[in-house]
């Protein structure tokens, strides 16, 4: 199809006024996972509700029954005719994965079966249709094997950032199935940081104390926001990458407020509200180097949100086998993500000039300090990944690199 009326048909669906949009069912998703996730992280996190989105559609595919109710009540399907969101997504994904000068989206996206299952034709048919995903046959009572032979292909999947996604301790004699999800992307800042403005500056981690980080520095006109709600104090900054597809959405909390009590008010609406009031201005912008590197399983998550019976022997999984013993183990994800002066990975191309002296400038945009961010699809206004900086990763950063600023 045509990438200019691929691009069309989802506009045409996502404007549409009879139901909600997808972009909006993405966005309360990925607000109750991040939540369910805050449970048991307490420091950086990085994940992909697109991503996550995709997994669980390859499980409901082949669901029926009370999972594939769960599955559909979780991601705010219920309205949706079974059939219509996996259109949708395969049209999104499709046009997003695409390699274009501007970025780079990779997705591995697999479902690994124990050896002695067999898939039914309809559900290889409809997985290769929907979701371009990986189905493959592996021996998990080989938990070594498995893992390595899992990593090695999410790596060529992803060109080579993400590595040993597994190590094999995750496998045993009654892993049955599992879902792995790895997302790469690569994009340069529509206006780039100068690498020669970037100084050393303490960050305030959630802790209470502080490390020197590589704070970049520019005087940018972009999106950006101040807002006053329940006594709290932040503000939201937008950042767009060439091309206009895609944003980084930063929310910074003021010094005062525990970044926790932002992360209660969050809520689809919300988000979607701070995305259509945000003005172009001027602002001075401060933004740390850096790399958030993470697996995530997200079966406790899923667990809390009510997505239960797939994790448990006897659920009706019948649309991929007629074995009565298949049931889900892991829904595992990794996501690379790092920001630095180009984009979201170093480049050679020349950065925009900043002024020495920004005294004047109205907003100051300071993140020294554990803030969140959320990256969207510009056209759909879907969030690709979701997370937060507590602790910017410096024990990757090369000493040279330290000592030079």
């Amino acid at each position: 199809m045509d990438k200019i009326l691929l691009w069309s048909l989802l506009l045409i669906f996502f404007g549409s006024q009879a139901s909600r949009t997808l972009a909006q069912k993405n966005t309360e998703f990925a607000v109750d996972l991040y939540q369910a996730i805050c449970l048991s992280h307490k420091n950086n996190i990085v994940f992909s509700p697109l991503g996550t989105t995709l997994a669980l559609g390859m499980v409901q595919l082949g669901a029926k029954g009370k999972a594939l109710q769960q599955i559909k009540r979780t991601l705010k399907l219920q309205e949706t005719p079974t059939g219509e969101e996996f259109s949708v997504l395969k049209s999104f994904f499709s046009a997003i994965s695409e390699k274009k000068q501007e970025f780079t989206f990779n997705l591995a996206n697999a479902l690994y079966l124990q050896e002695g299952f067999t898939v039914k034709e309809q559900y290889l048919h409809g997985n290769k249709e929907f979701f371009q995903s990986a189905i493959k046959l592996v021996d998990f009572q080989n938990a070594k094997a498995c893992a390595e032979t899992i990593s090695t292909w999410v790596e060529s999947k992803t060109d080579g950032k993400i590595k040993n996604m597994f190590s094999g301790e995750e496998f045993g004699p009654l892993t049955r199935l599992v879902l792995v999800n790895a997302i790469y992307f690569k994009g340069d800042w529509k206006q780039q940081f100068r690498k020669e403005d970037t100084q050393l500056m303490n960050f305030t981690k959630k802790d209470g104390s502080a490390v020197k980080i590589p704070m970049m520095k520019a005087l940018l006109k972009t999106k950006y926001g101040y807002f006053s709600e329940s006594s709290m104090k932040y503000q939201v900054l937008e950042l767009p990458y060439k091309d206009d597809h895609f944003s980084l959405i930063i929310i910074l909390p003021a010094e005062e407020v525990n970044i926790a009590k932002v992360e209660k008010l969050i809520t689809a609406q919300q988000i979607l509200k701070w995305f259509s009031e945000m003005q172009e201005e001027e602002v001075e912008i401060r933004l740390p180097r850096f790399k958030v590197e993470q697996t995530l399983d997200f079966k406790e998550a899923l667990y809390s949100l009510n997505i239960t019976e797939i994790f448990s022997g006897g659920c009706d999984l019948s649309g991929i086998t007629d074995s009565s013993e298949l049931y889900v183990s892991h829904v595992v994800q990794k996501v690379f993500f790092e920001i630095n002066e180009a984009g979201s990975e170093a480049a050679t191309s020349t950065g925009i000039h900043t002024p020495v002296i920004m005294s004047l400038t109205p907003n100051q945009f300071i993140a020294n300090h554990p803030f969140l961010f959320i990256m969207k699809n510009n056209p759909t206004e879907s969030i690709l990944f979701m997370g937060r900086v507590t602790n910017p990763d410096t024990q990757n950063v090369k000493r040279r690199d330290l000592d030079s600023l």
